[in-house]
């Protein structure tokens, strides 16, 4: 990619963007209707997506009373959740079967924005919407996957916040709970038809999993819409998050675990992150067939992680004066008080713009939808590695060394078109999506070295798209579709200034997909997926770089098949919801994934075969909800050579299969806007393994809050 392109992308971009506020509008003074735009990616009917859907919708999240989005998730088909810590802030999101850690295999979105921190150079995320303030969850996959990206491979996830009121209206929610869980929310609105705003203010806080753990997290966000006319609207957003939390990314040894699988000694160890999040949105009815609808967004985000425990082999830095030395040095949990600790200050900023056409059209006789898009995209990424001589170190204490320090700059060009042509009960959907991409990674430290290394990397990649639905009615619809899917290649965030820096390809896949949705009686929905995955150019971590693992190689293939069902019930005052997955198959195809391991047919780590949630609830009165929830995780191997004892370091093991219930009770005052609610989750206390990475955690003890919501 050449050095102008992408910025005369982006200007052509803003060019598009800003050409309908300069088209003829209507006029303000014709009686307005009361619309309210939805910034989604499920297109209504959703019989006709090409690929299977699932949408949660606020009738659904108001009953489900979720402590965060993870409950959301687990009641999903082909999605598996690994904890971390209470109020769900390090969500991690496995989409059937790929690596969940930091959900870096699925693409998150907040009203058709990215939300992870760099979005094509390091999509772990750390933040996620409050589910206060969140109105839908929408899950998209399949060969419509290819109007989003960059990640096209595990899906896309939008969080669709709440719409601003045509009339003024609060609402506050105050909680509490074990585990000292605080919960403060509200939420407020003016306006009119025209225009409005709506503020929403939460405050969370819970001691955590393990002992020592504290996590406190605030969110201030500002929605505001205008209708500049009849045809017209302009959507102006703002969000500031922060988290202050006492956590540690270091797991426990198996010795440690067994004797308290809660304990903590890494009490130094702490997570901070500030976000700021920007969005303008214009939809703009040309006519009844044609729509444009424009986005500018901005995220600055700082995060910084103070871990004492490192698996690599990378020993804490000798400190003579506080007995840091020898064995000491590598033996974290024993010695943690006495030893330093590792800083990892990161800055993001990202910011793009984006333009859609939607067109309907009468082809032949035929009815056509034809969707075109263009949007360019920057990412600036600073990424530091301090290591500390004292337990508490921080980046400025005396004695911390700068270890690592990385710029990393990405410019990339999306353009995408979809087109679905309907004869009858047929759709046939043919997508093209072009990404076109540099990666600049400057090294100016490098293992304690001053460095001044440039890796540049352009990258091009097409990603076709197919999909047909079959709808002899309303009932049933059948649907097929084939994708190409990649993830971006990741930046090495380590170099050894002694060897060439690698090189790293994108992540491909072609995905396939058949299914149905259906309403076979009144009251029941069905619906069933049989999907495939085949993946290539794995991005699994290169070999060890001046003592730990920081670099990214391209390693072989992988191969995911399974069954997805979903179905809903209704039958007088009780109401069935059910998912289950069966992940048949999630094996390597080639030799990848550990150096010098023979891992061909091995199953890959964290891919459960069998997945499954069952939510019973009861209408007591008219007033009054009860609701019993069961989930199940099958049993997975957490390295890639499927190994089945635990060794003493915990980071290797089968992680057993785990079941867990959930509770929750609403009951709405009568001839008032007030209710009462409880939601329990491990409802029995159950102590069972969560993840093996970087040692042993343990998942989430019982957690019992019980709290008062007002509307007026």
């Amino acid at each position: 990619m050449g050095r102008r392109s992408v910025p005369t992308s982006l200007a052509v971009a803003a060019v598009v963007y800003l050409f309908p506020l300069t088209g003829n509008a209507a006029s303000l003074n014709d009686s307005p209707e009361e619309t309210i735009t939805v910034h989604g990616i499920l297109r209504e009917p959703l019989r006709d997506l090409p690929g299977s859907v699932h949408l949660i919708d606020r009738d659904q999240l108001e009953m489900m009373h979720p402590l965060t989005v993870k409950e959301v998730f687990r009641r999903a088909p082909g999605i598996q959740i690994i904890d971390e810590d209470i109020l769900g802030l390090k969500l991690n999101i496995s989409v059937r079967g790929l690596n969940a850690r930091r959900s870096g295999r699925t693409l998150l979105m907040e009203d058709g924005a990215p939300i992870q921190p760099a979005p094509y150079a390091d999509p772990s995320a750390h933040y996620y919407p409050s589910i206060e303030r969140i109105d839908r969850v929408e899950f998209r996959r399949g060969s419509g996957q290819v109007l989003y990206g960059p990640q096209s491979i595990g899906g896309a996830i939008n969080f669709i916040t709440a719409a601003v009121p045509t009339a003024p209206e609060t609402t506050m929610t105050v909680a509490g709970g074990e585990g000292d869980y605080r919960l403060y929310s509200l939420s407020t609105s003016v306006g009119d038809l025209t225009k409005g705003a709506l503020l929403h203010l939460i405050e969370k806080q819970s001691n955590g999993i393990r002992n020592g753990h504290f996590s406190r997290s605030r969110e201030a966000a500002l929605k505001a819409r205008w209708a500049l006319a009849n045809n017209q609207t302009l959507t102006l957003k703002s969000a500031y998050s922060v988290e202050d939390s006492n956590l540690t990314e270091g797991g426990l040894t198996q010795a440690r675990y067994d004797k308290n699988p809660y304990a903590n000694p890494f009490q130094n160890d702490g997570f901070n992150l500030r976000r700021l999040a920007l969005q303008a949105l214009h939809d703009l009815d040309l006519s009844d067939e044609t729509t444009v609808s424009s986005q500018v967004y901005f995220a600055d985000t700082f995060r910084a992680s103070y871990r004492q425990a490192d698996t690599s082999t990378d020993s804490m830095t000798a400190n003579p004066s506080t007995g840091c030395v020898g064995a000491n040095r590598t033996d974290y949990e024993g010695y943690a008080q006495f030893c330093g600790n590792k800083m990892r200050p990161r800055k993001f900023q990202f910011w793009g713009a984006e333009t859609r056409l939607d067109h309907r059209l009468d082809l032949w006789g035929l009815d056509g939808h034809l969707t075109l898009g263009l949007r360019a995209h920057f990412e600036d990424t600073n990424r530091k590695r301090y290591n500390g001589l004292v337990a508490n170190a921080r980046e400025h204490t005396l004695g911390s060394l700068l270890r690592d320090d990385n710029d990393v700059t990405t410019q990339a060009l999306s353009a995408y078109g979809q087109f679905t042509v309907t004869s009858g009960p047929w759709t046939a959907t043919p997508g093209l999506r072009v990404e076109k991409f540099r990666t600049r990674n400057t090294s100016k430290v490098a293992n304690f070295v001053s460095v001044d290394r440039k890796v540049t990397q352009d990258q091009s990649v097409i990603l076709p798209g197919l999909g047909a639905t079959w709808s002899p009615s309303e009932s049933f619809t059948a649907f097929a579709g084939l994708h190409r899917g990649f993830a971006p290649p990741r930046p090495d965030r380590d170099y050894d200034p002694n060897l060439t820096p690698n090189a790293v390809l994108p992540e491909k896949s072609v995905e396939t997909e058949i299914g149905i949705r259906s309403t076979p009686l009144p009251g029941l929905r069905l619906d069933a997926t049989i999907f495939e995955m085949r993946l290539d150019d794995l991005v699994v971590e290169g070999a060890l770089v001046g003592g730990r693992s920081g670099s990214f190689v391209n390693a072989g293939r992988a191969l995911h098949q399974g069954l997805e069902l979903y179905s809903t019930l209704e039958r007088g005052p009780f109401s069935f919801f059910a998912s289950y997955t069966n992940l048949v198959t999630a094996k390597f195809l080639t030799d990848a994934g550990e150096a010098s391991a023979n891992v061909r047919g091995n199953r890959l780590p964290y891919a459960p075969r069998t997945l499954a949630d069952l939510t019973v609830r009861y209408l007591v009165l008219p007033t009054l909800s009860t609701e019993l929830g069961i989930n199940y995780v099958g049993d997975q191997f957490a390295d890639a050579r499927n190994t089945l004892a635990a060794s003493a370091d915990g980071q290797k093991g089968l992680i057993p299969a785990r079941t867990l219930y959930r509770l929750a009770v609403d009951y709405a005052l009568p001839n008032s806007g007030w209710s009462l609610f409880l939601s329990s989750q491990n409802l029995a206390d159950r102590v069972y393994i969560s993840s093996r990475v970087d040692g042993l955690f343990a998942g989430p003890r019982r957690q019992v809050v019980a709290g008062i919501k007002a509307r007026w």
